[in-house]
């Protein structure tokens, strides 16, 4: 019985099962799920490519402006991204992004606010390096477009970058002829330090003046100095170097030089006890100054035409005037009167005009207290405050003041100490 049982419930089980697979539908499949995301809708959604990252030796940062689309265009960073200390003569640290920007924007201005010092490519900003020490904010662009199915539009970081450069305090040379100069230069200035100092048994307080990014100064050894040792300190904040200079001869012509002037011009003149003091007052004044602007370019030129270059009386020359020692403080080019003196450099006319002492007379500031000076001119063809270029007329060579007979007295100082011309001639002493 059992068995007849089990016989009859296994053939109900083939036959629901035959049934089943005679009502099914073998003409549709299922769907194979899709690895694509769709919407509510049942629509595709394209998924956006990720964002590049840039990372600063080797940390993550996060992007103050972000934009997509190739039409994007900069706005306004938020916050610094990330920092960084640049010591001299190390370079730019690696920034890198995940993918390789078309196209970068690099902006470079002090922290603490004024015009950009530099502007370019992150490329061009690897081998530049700011003029003076301190923070500055680095505002970098990356841009991208979209090509391959990458990411397109643009993307904004601020960094501060704090560039610590060594102090440079030097001079271009350490010997130096009586009657030459010796330049003084400071770079690379703590921020904060703006002024700086030179100490010296020269007998010189040097002005430093900025230029090019540094500050500069011309110390002048007089031609009377006695030939040996003597010391120079720059100061910049609390740091300090110093120098010791030796003072050469200066090669001056060592035969003395004799000649008698009228004794009525004399009189007059260099005896004249008012014409002094005139000429004191007006040319103290004229030697302190010194114009914060570097006028000249290049190497100085002749004041003269070179057929009149010849002189015995040169600079640093003994010379003994009616019975009076004194040593010639320029050069004499002797030449007729009405011969065409010309500006030897660019320059600002600080004086022109008649001096009892010195006849006719003109005075030009070249920058940084460089000066030079004519005298005993027969006319003055410019006037105070007056600028002037390299080979412009200034006045004619004439026999006025405390002289002998027509001549150009030509010479140069740095403020109230004559120095050499032929250094000024020979070359830009900035060069």
């Amino acid at each position: 019985m059992k068995l007849f049982f089990a016989i009859l419930a296994a053939v109900v089980l083939l036959l629901a099962g035959g049934i089943f697979l005679l009502t099914r539908d073998f003409g549709e499949e299922e769907p194979i799920p899709s690895s694509d995301p769709v919407s509510s809708s049942g629509q595709l959604v394209r998924q956006e490519p990720l964002t590049p990252t840039m990372s600063l030796e080797g940390e993550v940062l996060l992007p103050g402006f972000t934009a997509r689309g190739n039409e994007a265009a900069p706005g306004e960073l938020s916050g610094v991204a990330g920092s960084a200390v640049i010591k001299r003569g190390e370079t730019l640290p690696a920034l890198v992004f995940s993918q390789a920007p078309d196209q970068t924007t690099a902006t470079l201005a002090p922290a603490a606010g004024g015009e950009p010092v530099f502007m370019g490519t992150l490329e061009q900003l690897k081998d530049f390096s700011p003029e003076k020490s301190g923070e500055y904010y680095l505002d970098l662009w990356a841009s991208w477009d979209g090509r391959e199915e990458g990411f397109a539009g643009l993307t904004g970081y601020r960094l501060s970058l704090t560039y610590e450069r060594e102090l440079l305090l030097e001079v271009d040379r350490q010997e130096v002829p009586q009657g030459y100069c010796v330049v003084l230069r400071a770079g690379n200035l703590p921020e904060g330090v703006e002024k700086v100092t030179a100490t010296t048994d020269l007998g010189f307080t040097p002005t430093f003046y900025p230029y090019q990014g540094e500050q500069i100064a011309l110390l002048p050894a007089k031609y009377s100095s006695n030939t040996g040792e003597y010391h120079l300190t720059l100061t910049a904040g609390e740091e300090s170097r110093d120098f010791t200079i030796s003072v050469t001869d200066g090669g001056f012509d060592v035969t003395v030089q004799q000649f008698n002037v009228d004794q009525s011009v004399a009189d007059s003149t260099v005896n004249n006890q008012e014409a002094n003091i005139v000429y004191e007052q007006v040319t103290r004044p004229l030697k302190n100054l010194g114009d914060p602007e570097k006028y000249w370019e290049g190497a100085f030129q002749l004041p003269i035409d070179k057929q009149y270059v010849a002189s015995s009386s040169t600079f640093g020359r003994i010379r003994v005037i009616n019975g009076s020692k004194s040593q010639h403080a320029g050069i004499d080019y002797p030449a007729p009167t009405g011969t065409q003196v010309y500006a030897p450099n660019n320059g600002r006319v600080l004086f022109a005009g008649y001096l009892q002492l010195t006849g006719n007379m003109i005075c030009i500031e070249h920058g940084f207290g460089l000066k030079s000076w004519y005298y005993h001119l027969d006319a003055v063809e410019v006037e105070a405050g007056q600028m002037v270029k390299t080979g412009d007329p200034i006045g004619k060579v004439g026999a006025t003041g405390f002289v002998t007979g027509p001549h150009l007295h030509f010479t140069m100082s740095v403020n109230n100490v004559y120095t050499n011309p032929e250094q000024y001639l020979a070359s830009d002493p900035l060069a």
